[in-house]
């Protein structure tokens, strides 16, 4: 059973100087654990204030010269909660409430622990008593001091395991400390330029750390002559250095005041070296953290190495650089297997910041993470105003436990990328893509138009969308993926571009034609082809509108966007994600806001490149809406009211051809009107009309029990030594050159060895200069 307190609630009352008075009173029970928002609930439920009513907390610290300290996250919470527990001094003090609006002021006195069914109330609800030294002095305006001759019991009644030191403490070696201002503690090393006795530390790692640069700066090392629970002290390393730090502990917290510090060195010249036993790794991840707190900007291990240098003058290795990296990224976002064990809350918390977003988590039968889907609301409502046609792939993460990300697209009406969803699998399978396509068909499959789904060859995805599509979909396949494929297995010059060509006619007519080129070249390859059903890569032959997108190059667009993110934890990389997916709903809805044509941009530009062509031509009218257009002494049927040319392009795209805009123009009508809707600048704005909110911090989230219950465990994959792999694997059908960078003269393309841009540092070497070449 866990430990509960009850709390007397005064309000209603009023200031007098810094006591509470005059207060109305009433108690509630709540948990040692409990967290900040939990405990600001009770106390305004139980006077009858709203939960959304904004009020702030403050420790009251029994002084007549100061309110209190701010109570501002569950940090401060848990802290306050021990002093209760482990100093006597604090067993009485109060939480002051105070209601912002209009100053109303509520304050909480802690008076009595309960454990298990026995109760002992310990407290005054007059507030509290002012303390005073018994030597008859009086008190410092901004010391609390307790009479070192007055012993106070320990308020738990008991000793801790393995305590040696007596129940009776003298209340001296608890603390005696300034408290006018609560931030006078120190919390961070930011901002601490020097130490001066008197300052308050959080923790003693904090005073270590501090001294550390300071050593680090001041060129000189130290050694750890005293640490314990109550004591720590650093000396000099030279002997007879006068170089002294101490500090002690605050009672039973784990906070720590400077009490003796002599800045004065004294040591020889000879101690000092480059090579700082105080450059830790711990040390130097909290100096680089600041720089490495926004993912998209790129900090290496050089670059922390010079910094460190230039900072400090210390010179250190690249694997302490590496490991020091390391240890920041930790402590900024967390380890790999904590963001594991927050996802479900940060989804939870996404979709309650974002309505109609739909997330999926699947794991094994030892709680372990298999796969992830994410949808947000924004999507699925701008989804219905794009073409009917989803580009997917797949692409590896870069992090401790690998995995795949499954990307699904769509093009907007401007001919931009419109994230639909994005899932998080194991690797590239049957199993893995059948999940995600199961998915995407449950939250997008509901369009009455046929769907077009373009993949590369992947065998994992046909199959996918074969079970679980059915008839309701087609898969195209990437013409640019299967023409690298003719490249790579034939090596035979001109074959990619005939076969592209074929791909991309309109007609069968031009189709044959180029099919019979590619025979003449190689009929081993045209066979090849042919061996891929023709309805899947060659647009004259399409069951469904395919529009443009004759290549899945959208998705691989959208996976080198997020090239950065995919290196981050699994939360990490979905916050950044969600961040980039933000900007863009923001910035296209002020694009399209400020189109003034009926068109989106790209339409509109794409018509405004065949307008003269289509002025050249020869228009015969034929009936209403039927014309015969003749261009270089070929005709082409156009037939506005179905929408069609013989030249096919109309029909496909949706967007007028030359021939339609000729026919257009003899009726001296707008053109607009036989455009697809998708391309109208009204159904633009529509797409992006949804908003993507960002979730918040996590001690903001209202997160049920019943998700905060759910284990999640990270895969079960296990994490190889070494670099992990940053850039794909390329085939050799690419044909990409790396970029190889000289280490003397710095530009790319050649490496040192055949550099002669630059002097030779040898001067019998025979290589000529760049002025003599």
């Amino acid at each position: 059973m866990e430990k509960q307190r009850t709390i007397f609630i005064a309000y209603d009352g009023k200031w007098d100087k810094n006591r509470y008075t005059e207060h109305r009173v009433k108690t509630i029970t709540i948990e040692e654990e409990i967290t900040h928002i939990k405990l600001k609930e009770a106390i305004c439920g139980r006077i009858g204030l709203e939960k959304s009513v904004p009020i702030m907390m403050t420790f009251d610290m029994k002084m007549e010269t100061s309110r209190g300290m701010a109570i501002e996250d569950d940090k401060d919470v848990a802290e306050y909660m021990n002093l209760m527990k482990n100093n006597p001094i604090f067993a009485t003090s109060t939480i002051i409430v105070e209601r912002e609006e209009n100053q109303v002021l509520v304050m909480c006195s802690v008076i009595v622990e309960t454990d298990a069914n026995e109760a002992s109330v310990a407290a005054s609800s007059q507030g509290s008593s002012r303390i005073t030294e018994s030597n008859g002095e009086k008190e410092d305006a901004n010391r609390l001091c307790i009479n070192k001759n007055k012993e106070i019991p320990i308020f738990s009644g008991q000793k801790r395991k393995n305590d040696k030191r007596p129940l009776l403490l003298n209340a001296a070696e608890i603390f005696c400390f300034d408290l006018s201002s609560p931030q006078q503690i120190i919390r961070a090393v930011d901002g601490v330029d020097d130490v001066e006795v008197g300052m308050v530390f959080e923790s003693k790692k904090l005073i270590k750390l501090c001294m550390s640069m300071i050593a680090m700066e001041g060129s000189f090392q130290f050694k750890t002559q005293r640490s314990d629970g109550m004591n720590f002290w650093l000396k000099c390393d030279q002997e007879d250095c006068t170089w002294l730090m101490k500090a002690r502990s605050l009672g039973e917290t784990k906070m720590f005041k400077i009490t003796k510090y002599d800045k004065v060195h004294k040591c020889s010249v000879d101690i000092v070296k480059s090579d700082h036993k105080q450059a830790t790794s711990s040390v130097i991840s909290e100096f680089i953290k600041p720089k490495l707190l926004d993912p998209k900007v790129q900090y290496g291990i050089n670059n922390i190495i010079q910094d460190v240098k230039q900072k400090f003058g210390v010179n250190m290795s690249y694997e302490k650089a590496w490991r020091s990296r390391v240890e920041a990224l930790d402590d900024i976002r967390g380890s790999s297997e904590d963001s594991f064990r927050l996802l479900p809350r940060y989804l939870h918390a996404l979709k309650n910041q974002n309505p109609g977003t739909i997330t999926t988590i699947e794991k094994d039968e030892h709680d372990r993470f298999k796969y992830m889907f994410v949808a947000y609301g924004a999507s699925i409502t701008g989804w219905k105003y794009c073409r009917p046609l989803i580009v997917v792939d797949g692409t590896f993460l870069k992090g401790k436990y690998k995995g795949t990300l499954f990307v699904a697209c769509a093009k907007d009406g401007n001919n931009g990328i419109f994230p639909l969803a994005f899932g998080v699998g194991d690797w590239e399978n049957n199993l893995s893509w059948e999940w995600f396509m199961s998915r995407l068909k449950e939250t997008f499959g509901n369009r009455n138009e046929v769907l077009c789904i373009v993949s590369d060859r992947h065998q994992s995805i046909e199959r996918a969308i074969k079970l679980v599509f059915k008839e309701t979909a087609f898969h195209g396949v990437c013409t640019f993926h299967f023409k690298q494929n003719i490249k790579a297995r034939f090596k035979k010059a001109g074959a990619g571009e005939l076969f592209e060509s074929a791909a991309r006619a309109y007609r069968k007519e031009d189709f044959d034609y180029f099919m019979a080129k590619l025979g003449e070249l190689s009929p081993k390859i045209r066979e090849y082809v042919l061996e891929e059903d023709p309805r899947r890569w060659a647009r004259c032959f399409y069951p469904c509108r395919r529009y443009n997108a004759q290549t899945s190059n959208i998705a691989e667009s959208m996976n080198s966007a997020l090239k950065k993110a995919r290196e981050l934890h699994i939360v990490s990389m979905l916050e950044l994600l969600r961040e980039k997916l933000q900007t863009w709903f923001v910035e296209r809805t002020k694009a399209a806001n400020e189109v003034m044509h009926d068109l989106t941009p790209w339409a509109n530009e794409k018509l405004q490149k065949i307008l003269q062509k289509a002025f050249q031509m020869k228009v015969e009218t034929l009936t209403l809406s039927r014309f015969n257009i003749t261009e270089n002494q070929r005709e082409f049927i156009v037939d506005l009211e179905n929408r069609t040319c013989t030249c096919r392009r109309f029909e496909h795209e949706e967007l007028p051809c030359a021939h339609a805009i000729a026919a257009i123009d003899k009726r001296k009508l707008p053109k607009h009107p036989f455009c697809g809707r998708w391309y109208l600048n009204s159904e633009y704005k529509e797409t992006y009309k949804g908003v993507i909110h960002p979730v918040g911090n996590e001690d903001g989230w209202d997160i049920p029990e019943e998700i905060r219950e759910i284990i999640l465990k990270h895969p079960n994959y296990k994490v190889r030594k070494g670099r992990r792999q940053k850039e794909r694997y390329r085939p050799s059908s690419e044909n990409y050159v790396a970029k190889r960078k000289c280490g003397r003269c710095k530009q790319l393309g050649h490496t040192r060895k055949v550099c002669i841009k630059t002097p030779i540092a040898n001067a019998g070497s025979k290589r000529k200069s760049f002025e003599d070449a």
